[in-house]
């Protein structure tokens, strides 16, 4: 028919059109993400200015919230980009100190973080006492992770030219080695806290879901160790 040899030819041309449209589609919404993801990076730095100090290399470390002297929340940032933002909830003892001169590893992947816990002690003649505590522990600055938080003679410590921890109160510390996972969760070695370190967020930074750890995430989930809400339960259960 003639109409066939009419309308055939044009078929490939309109499922170009289609394609192409698909594509400039997906191509603008990438760049709509990509805007918006950059606006709330730049937001975020904008709320309360707070106080900013250079840690070394490319790593930015800025403290708002400000509570007596210390902070509430902190946020690491590595070449200007957001690598994470901590917020210590009411609830937690813990609050972040300023450190003009944070440790630095010589690569630039960690970067020492400090926090004070408090609290009151109750003294034998029946006054209280206000207790204070000070921790440290290192941010993977490639991932948000809070790792090897420690008090005492272990934050005394400095980087070697190896970029190991070296402090008088523990042996070398070689900071990729000591990452919180699930397993340490799961099998009690670590319980979640109101510390830094102490959260589910923090947990999937320092040992993300994947194949080989997937039944100790179960395993978190059946004993109720962490708060998850229905979404998080789906994707950490994988059902």
């Amino acid at each position: 028919m003639p109409g066939d040899g009419h309308h055939k030819p044009l078929m490939p041309i309109a499922c170009s059109r289609l394609q192409m449209t698909v594509s400039w589609r997906m191509n603008l919404l990438s760049l709509i993400f990509t805007v918006l993801a950059t606006l709330a990076s730049i937001e975020d730095a904008k709320v309360d200015s707070g106080k900013w100090v250079h840690a070394g290399g490319n790593i930015t470390l800025r403290y708002d919230g400000e509570q007596s002297g210390r902070y509430r929340n902190v946020s690491v940032m590595k070449q200007s980009k957001l690598v994470r933002r901590m917020a210590l909830s009411e609830r937690s003892y813990s609050l972040f100190e300023y450190d003009p001169d944070p440790a630095t590893s010589p690569d630039g992947r960690y970067v020492l973080v400090t926090d004070v816990e408090s609290g009151e002690v109750g003294l034998s003649d029946g006054r209280d006492s206000l207790h204070e505590r000070q921790y440290c522990g290192f941010i993977d600055t490639r991932s948000g992770c809070v790792l090897a938080r420690q008090t005492g003679q272990f934050c005394g410590g400095q980087f070697n030219d190896a970029g190991a921890w070296v402090s008088p109160a523990l042996p070398d510390l070689t900071l990729s080695d000591g990452h919180p996972t699930a397993e340490d969760y799961a099998s009690g070695r670590l319980s979640p806290s109101d510390a830094p370190d102490g959260s589910l967020d923090n947990l999937l930074r320092c040992d993300p879901l994947g194949p080989s750890n997937r039944d100790h995430y179960r395993k978190l989930i059946d004993a109720e160790i962490f708060d998850v809400t229905p979404s998080q339960r789906k994707a950490l259960y994988g059902g």
